[in-house]
């Protein structure tokens, strides 16, 4: 079975064409350069640069992944960057939508990421967390609430004119995806490995989570389900606060959890509208279409998740 990938230097794309390499897979990978691809990868892929990608490119896949992105958590939000994330987003799936309305009815599915921050921050509160959101919860569309609302917003509409023709277009919203070498775990472990970690602000704000290794499953889940569209929450089912995730570091470490973040030492080196959208709030976010049709996750509580990425 053929499939295309982009983004897959990334922290999720690396794993998964691992996943897809060991399962005798046939893979396209789409990127800025075919040398950096085949660096990576060697000469166990197809590379294919944006440059010169056709729907011929595309024609015989069974699925299209596009993990294409520049990272949220990476950089300081400076406008220039705030552009960039969009834009990564928006460039890439149009692409891509565009050939695939080429091939019409012998389109293959699109598998499209997102993230939970479509969905927009919750209030949070000290008695625990907010009302959960699952695939129903209706969007403001063209009204964000905040940044990463309008990076979701702007990067599934961008998929719209592939729906419209026909073509099944799956949106992966993911959560904060954990994993031990690279994404956001290893800076929120950092503190604890020098006796300083604690609860980031309040630690009332909901932290909608998912391990990388449930990440890989769902999105071989989803390419092997034909009748799959429309939006898909891979988030772990059993959501935490910010102070429980600290708590279950500081347990698996070993280590101590008395020392709160001081808020305004992150704004200093974030500003302040990053360091409130991706550590002062959160949302609870519950991935019910997935459970409904009957996928399981391996990690579904956040202590035996980070006893295995230990």
């Amino acid at each position: 079975m053929r499939h295309v990938i982009t983004g897959a230097t990334g922290l999720i794309g690396k794993r998964l064409i691992e996943h897809w390499l060991d399962q005798k897979h046939d893979i396209t990978i789409v990127g800025r350069t075919k040398k950096r691809i085949e660096k990576q990868f060697g000469h166990s892929v197809r590379a294919v640069t944006w440059d010169t990608l056709s729907s011929d490119d595309l024609k015989s896949a069974a699925v299209v992944v596009n993990l294409a992105g520049a990272s949220v958590g990476d950089k300081r939000w400076s406008d220039a960057y705030k552009k960039e994330i969009i834009s990564s987003r928006v460039e890439s799936t149009k692409k891509l939508v565009s050939l695939l309305m080429e091939l019409k009815e012998n389109s293959p599915r699109l598998l499209n990421a997102s993230a939970i921050g479509i969905y927009g921050l919750q209030t949070q509160s000290a008695e625990g967390l907010p009302p959960a959101l699952d695939e129903d919860k209706p969007i403001d569309w063209g009204h964000p609430k905040d940044f990463l609302s309008l990076v979701g917003q702007e990067w599934e509409k961008a998929a719209e004119p592939a729906i419209n023709q026909g073509i099944k277009v799956v949106f992966m919203r993911f959560g904060v995806v954990l994993a031990k070498d690279g994404g956001a775990l290893p800076k929120l472990v950092r503190p604890f490995q020098f006796f300083v970690g604690g609860p980031i602000g309040t630690g009332n704000q909901a932290f909608s989570w998912v391990a990388i290794d449930d990440v890989i499953r769902a999105i071989d889940f989803l390419a092997n389900k034909p009748d799959a569209s429309g939006p898909y929450n891979i988030v772990a089912p059993k959501c935490v606060r910010e102070r429980e995730l600290a708590q279950t570091i500081a347990k698996v470490m070993g280590r101590p959890n008395v020392v709160r973040m001081p808020v305004f030492i992150l704004e200093r080196m974030l500003g302040k509208e990053m360091t409130r959208e991706l550590l002062l709030e959160g949302q609870h976010v519950y991935p019910r279409r997935l459970l409904d049709v009957g996928f399981t996750f391996t990690y579904s509580d956040i202590e035996s998740a980070l006893y295995h990425l230990k």
